[in-house]
């Protein structure tokens, strides 16, 4: 800046009275010269001025009329010349892309068109010409919404109407991992009839360049929108869908305060300081000084809870997902408790006479639920001090074995936790007779623990001595459906899936329709869900997905964060089938209640997030995956141990996500430990031990150990016939891995009739778009081209997806093949 303007630019906005703040916008400003090229952006127009362009054309459109400029480049309305009538909104870059930003751009916005959503505009078409990227917008004849809101008069419901239509849009674009960035006024457009519409939906991530040496100051250039940016964006730090959801709340603040955050904060570096350093006001003493002392009113708790919450500084201490304030906005609206605060015993009851009011004015007339609850409290007694018993026995249990340890009593020093639980078998076997239901209740403890601990062999073998006890002796119909539960989990980890539906059947019959049986119904359904889905009933699998979330909504009970469970389950099922947008939704929420309930350190949130990243990586993002799989795989080292298979489960994951980013030797390098790993610890023959063989057989094959790699791929199609059948998809799945490494050796004879066997298996079973139907369709394209055959060549090229990619598809950990 020259001195004469900076001279002016302190004068006019810190005048001459507070010498303390002239002195701090003065070394402010010293450091922005000291350092312009690395913050010039935050303030700077364009570095390339955009002439005036009416009459040119981009792709099949001319543009007619300018309609703005912005940070990024400049916007105009544009007219389709290619026959059809319509009119969009383009939207033209101002530098010029780097070939690597050209290639970023052109893949990002591949994943920006699978938006669709009545409230986010449409991406209708994109390109680079001459350097410049430009982009083609559904055009929407709206106002931005502040203005539409202050110019309607809108009340402050209505507007608050209009926050939960926008949070369920961005909840929507998050579940298909396309974050906004910049929610601001001018961003939201509203129509005639009252519909708003997000516009820019991910359009300053894709026209970063990041081969720009400087881009993450760029970044923060762009996207530096003072009142509207998060802190972690005024910081220069990665953005997330907590990012939109601080964009939302201060959307919402100034929606419903009519003012903007911090608006004694002059431009960009009042913002910083403003943001970095303040606290938000409450809305409500924000609109206090208004003509209108309602607005105060109607601010003052619920509202300030939320939008407090939505504007934390710490992206950890805001709503984890768009949803989650979506949802919490709605209870506003619906006169329910809001969960951004706590509610108390007043405001619970308050709202409830609100909503109920005929109810509550009856509810005299109902004084004989007394008598019933006397009773059930009854009941309960008996059924706490049977199982205080039982807890004291199991605890006299644990005791003799734990000092079976102790040295001073006798015990070995070095004795290992599953020498004790091994050892603790006959101890078990000699209280049958005597206390029969204490020892089926430790034998199922023992089950579990084995589980936890991977040997799988182990627990089967007690949780079947658990049921047969049980069963033996007339236990309670929950407690024998415990243990039915306990060992179908066990026998679904062994690989006997039809055993496991067995177990999980006869669990549901013994608990539906039972009252304040909720929690073994769903780990029922759930199990059985699994175990179905791991034999290929995937549509069974679902409906029974679905079912244990019903379960969820209508009980009264916490499940804690259970609930992800059967998200996650959807997820994979979506996965296997090819429909990734889909499996991204599910596998999304499932990580969003987790990250909720679940400890930082819980291995269900590790599995939770394993998911999103194998969704991310299957998304055409491995690169951004890679640290996702590694500090996992570090996790599960540390919180399971390194022989752990869940630990060979995430190691595998970093394998295959390596070998997606074509980086064949290293993918090979961790498939085979993994694989060797997942044998030792889950069997020769478990899904995830043969998924993680094939991962490394056609890594070894693709980076030059072709026969190495054969004989692992083949070992795995053979044992996935013994179980499914030469006929699966899984079988086939495999022989196109085989297929492939064969075309890569130039064997093409040899491939070309496992190919065309295993394409329409694939083709049927899993869909056309599924990765390995795809990888076949890629293969017998090469295969032919190489041998001379262009028609057939291009016959099975007119089959690929435009974001076709070669790909050995490992997948969610439950149950892929």
């Amino acid at each position: 800046m020259h001195e004469s303007l900076r001279a002016r630019f302190i004068d006019e906005n810190c005048g001459g009275t507070d010498a303390a703040l002239r002195a701090e916008v003065e070394s402010l400003l010293e450091a922005v010269g000291k350092d312009q090229p690395q913050t010039s952006v935050l303030l700077a127009h364009p570095s390339r001025a955009l002439e005036n362009l009416i009459g040119e054309c981009y792709g099949r459109f001319r543009l007619v009329e300018f309609l703005g400029e912005g940070g990024m480049g400049v916007v105009y309305r544009a007219e389709r010349i290619d026959g059809i009538s319509q009119v969009v909104a383009i939207k033209l870059i101002a530098n010029e892309l780097g070939e690597r930003g050209r290639e970023r751009f052109l893949r990002e916005t591949q994943l920006l068109a699978r938006l669709e959503h009545p409230a986010i505009a449409r991406l209708i078409d994109a390109g680079v010409e001459a350097g410049r990227a430009w982009i083609a917008l559904e055009f929407v004849p709206g106002r931005p919404i502040d203005d539409y809101c202050d110019e309607n008069h809108l009340p402050l419901r209505a507007r608050v109407q209009l926050l939960v239509n926008l949070a369920r849009a961005v909840a929507a674009a998050h579940g298909l991992l396309v974050v906004h960035r910049d929610i601001k006024p001018a961003n939201v457009l509203v129509t005639a009839d009252g519909s708003p519409k997000l516009i820019d939906f991910g359009i300053a991530a894709v026209l970063q360049d990041h081969g720009a040496v400087h881009s993450q100051t760029a970044d923060i250039g762009r996207l530096f929108t003072p009142h509207y940016a998060s802190p972690e964006q005024v910081s220069g730090e990665p953005v997330s869908v907590a990012t939109d959801v601080f964009g939302l709340g201060a959307l919402g603040y100034r929606l419903l305060t009519r003012q903007a955050l911090y608006p004694e904060a002059r431009g960009a570096i009042g913002y910083l300081l403003a943001i970095t350093q303040q606290d938000v006001t409450p809305p409500s003493r924000c609109a206090a000084g208004q003509a209108d002392p309602r607005v105060a009113r109607e601010l003052r708790g619920d509202l300030d809870a939320i939008l407090c919450k939505a504007l934390e500084r710490d992206p950890s201490r805001r709503y984890a997902s768009a949803a989650d304030m979506q949802a919490d906005l709605q209870r506003y609206l619906d006169d329910e408790p809001v969960l951004a605060r706590p509610p108390s015993l007043a405001v619970k009851t308050g709202k409830f006479v609100r909503r109920n009011s005929i109810a509550v004015a009856i509810s005299s007339l109902l004084a004989v639920v007394v008598l019933a609850a006397g009773i059930a409290y009854g009941l309960q007694v008996r059924r706490a001090n049977a199982a205080r018993d039982m807890a004291a026995r199991r605890g006299e249990f644990l005791a003799r074995v734990l000092n079976s340890a102790d040295p001073r009593r006798g015990g070995h020093r070095e004795i290992t936790v599953a020498q004790l639980l091994d050892g603790s078998v006959p101890q078990l076997e000699a209280m049958v007779d005597g206390e029969p239901l204490v020892a089926a209740s430790m034998f199922g403890l023992l089950a579990q623990t084995n589980m936890g601990l991977g040997r799988y062999a182990e627990g089967v073998a007690a949780s079947d001595r658990a049921v047969d006890i049980s069963r033996a002796h007339g236990a309670q119909p929950e407690d024998l459906a415990g243990a039915l539960i306990t060992q179908g989990e066990l026998r679904i980890r062994a690989d006997r899936n039809q055993d496991a539906q067995a177990s999980f059947r006869e669990a549901l019959r013994l608990v539906e329709g039972r009252r304040g049986a909720d929690r073994p119904l769903a780990d029922a359904l759930e199990g059985l869900a699994k175990a179905s889905d791991n034999l290929g009933q995937s549509h069974e699998a679902e409906a029974l997905y679905l079912r244990e979330i019903a379960v969820y909504g209508s009980s009264r009970e916490d499940f804690g964060g259970r609930p992800a469970f059967p998200y996650s389950g959807l997820g994979t099922i979506r996965f296997n089938q090819g429909r990734y947008a889909e499996a991204a939704k599910y596998v999304t929420e499932a990580l969003s209640i987790a990250r909720r309930h679940f400890p930082k350190d819980s291995p269900d949130l590790l599995d939770s997030e394993y998911d999103y990243a194998m969704i991310l990586e299957q998304s055409h993002r491995a690169a951004e995956a890679e640290p996702v799989f590694r500090s996992l795989l570090d996790s599960y080292r540390r919180i399971l141990g390194p022989e752990h298979a869940e630990t060979f489960g995430a190691q595998q994951g970093l394998a295959h996500d390596l070998m997606s980013q074509g980086r064949y030797q290293e993918a090979a390098d961790v498939a085979l430990p993994a694989a060797q790993g997942l044998s030792r610890t889950a069997g020769e023959n478990d899904a995830w031990t043969l998924t993680a063989w094939g991962v490394y057989g056609i890594s070894a094959c693709l980076s030059g150990h072709g026969e190495e790699g054969l004989t692992a791929m083949r070992r795995v199609a053979a044992a996935r016939a013994r179980v499914g059948g030469s006929g699966s998809w899984g079988v086939a799945s495999t022989q196109v891995q085989i297929g492939t490494c064969l075309v890569a050796l130039h064997r093409y004879a040899e491939a070309e009739p496992l190919l065309l066997r295993s394409a329409p298996i694939l083709e049927k079973d899993r869909g056309a778009r599924f990765d390995r139907t795809q990888a076949a369709y890629k293969a017998l394209g090469e295969l032919y081209a190489n041998t001379g055959k262009p028609e057939q060549a291009a016959e099975w090229q007119s089959k690929l997806a435009p974001t076709s990619r070669l790909s050995d598809t490992g997948g969610a950990k439950a149950a892929l093949p």
